[in-house]
């Protein structure tokens, strides 16, 4: 019997990618942080804007390009080890903000909270472009009643990284909140966010 080998080792650790990364940079002259900086400084880039820019760039070197970029998305998703509460609409913004950060398409996600406001579970729900259609109320509060939560707040990002709602974004943020209505369950905001801003329906008065 012949038996097909797990391809799991395939995926490179953080430390063998910034391993990577390191000897690239190397193989192109930085060997040292005073080396790093400098070369920094001649490029302009004093942003993760920037540095993401310069790595989509074909003046930098392949190699750097695809390893700085596989660094710089496993600090995205990296999770720090704390307590999950979120008391402001300003601290909600900022924590959507950088988890749909770079993100290349659109994505909806709900944020669940219990009374205290700690988050008991985060989905993403859909992804591609968002209307009432697809990105209907009934997926949403499905998983509120499951997760019994006492609130809900859903986020998209718009790539482009401009914040106007569409008209089928607040059509969405109506059904929601009428949805909530009915089943006694808060829902809190709807978020916008993109290229490091948020846009707070709430905050303009837009529900």
């Amino acid at each position: 019997m012949k038996f097909i080998k797990s391809r799991h080792y395939l995926i490179d650790t953080d430390i063998v990618i910034l391993t990577k990364l390191f000897d690239q940079l190397k193989k192109v002259g930085i060997t040292d942080y005073d080396q790093l900086i400098k070369r920094l400084n001649q490029l302009d880039i004093v942003s993760f804007d920037d540095l993401l820019e310069y790595l989509s760039d074909f003046k930098c070197d392949d190699k750097v390009a695809v390893m700085g970029e596989m660094v710089l998305e496993r600090l995205r998703m990296a999770v720090y080890d704390r307590d999950a509460v979120l008391t402001s609409s300003n601290e909600v913004g900022m924590y959507l903000t950088d988890k749909l950060a770079n993100r290349k398409q659109e994505e909806l996600w709900a944020i669940y909270i219990d009374n205290s406001n700690h988050i008991i579970a985060e989905k993403c729900l859909f992804r591609g472009t968002l209307d009432k259609s697809v990105a209907h109320p009934r997926e949403i509060f499905r998983w509120a009643l499951i997760y019994a939560c006492a609130g809900v707040f859903v986020v998209h990002n718009h790539p482009s990284g401009k914040l106007v709602p569409s008209k089928s974004d607040l059509e969405l943020t109506k059904l929601l909140h009428n949805a909530s209505d009915m089943l006694h369950i808060d829902f809190l905001d709807h978020f916008i966010v993109g290229k490091g801003h948020y846009l707070s329906m709430r905050e303009h008065q837009l529900f």
